[in-house]
């Protein structure tokens, strides 16, 4: 007997083959504007691991890799995701190592691809360096010295005790960023 409705597991599935359909249908796009027809032999896979990253290309296998957080945004920043990634598999197999990752050349490609040239697309995780960052201040308890970490330094000793053959072993207290 057939079941009543989709499950979430169908529904993931049908979400991802979606965000395939749009991939590949870019690649083909870009390959054309881009006279470059490698372009639309790359693949394209969803990496539920990828954190700090929202896609990248991995050359050793041809494969655009895409986290959750880029199948998330629009169709649009999504194309956007996929040409960003394609220029830079473009830009390697016309110069190499001789360009930068995303130099005149990638920016030319986004251009041509109708996407303004931006090292950053979309924000996956959390941001760096804001500004509520804690930090950790290392001090010892005997002569006052100080220093500051961003995160705990267990191992870290107070030199100007060690000098002198105490322990050196700092205390520890988190303080905000100036």
């Amino acid at each position: 007997m057939a079941r009543q409705g989709t499950s979430a597991v169908d529904c993931r599935r049908a979400a991802a083959d979606r965000h395939m359909k749009i991939g590949r249908a870019q690649l083909a796009s870009l390959a054309i504007v881009w006279k470059h027809p490698h372009v639309s032999r790359l693949g394209v896979r969803v990496n539920p691991n990828l954190r700090s990253t929202v896609a990248r290309w991995m050359p050793s296998n041809n494969v655009l890799e895409i986290s959750a957080t880029a199948k998330s945004k629009s169709k649009r920043a999504f194309q956007e995701v996929i040409c960003h990634e394609a220029a830079h598999m473009v830009v390697w197999d016309r110069a190499g190592r001789r360009t930068r990752p995303h130099g005149p050349e990638w920016a030319a490609l986004m251009r041509a691809a109708g996407f303004e040239p931006r090292a950053t697309l979309v924000r996956c995780g959390r941001r760096r360096g804001s500004s509520n960052t804690r930090r950790i201040r290392h001090f010892c308890p005997v002569c006052h010295f100080s220093k500051i970490a961003k995160r705990r330094m267990p191992r870290w000793r107070c030199p100007e005790c060690q000098a002198i053959g105490l322990e050196g072993k700092l205390k520890m207290s988190r303080v905000s960023r100036q």
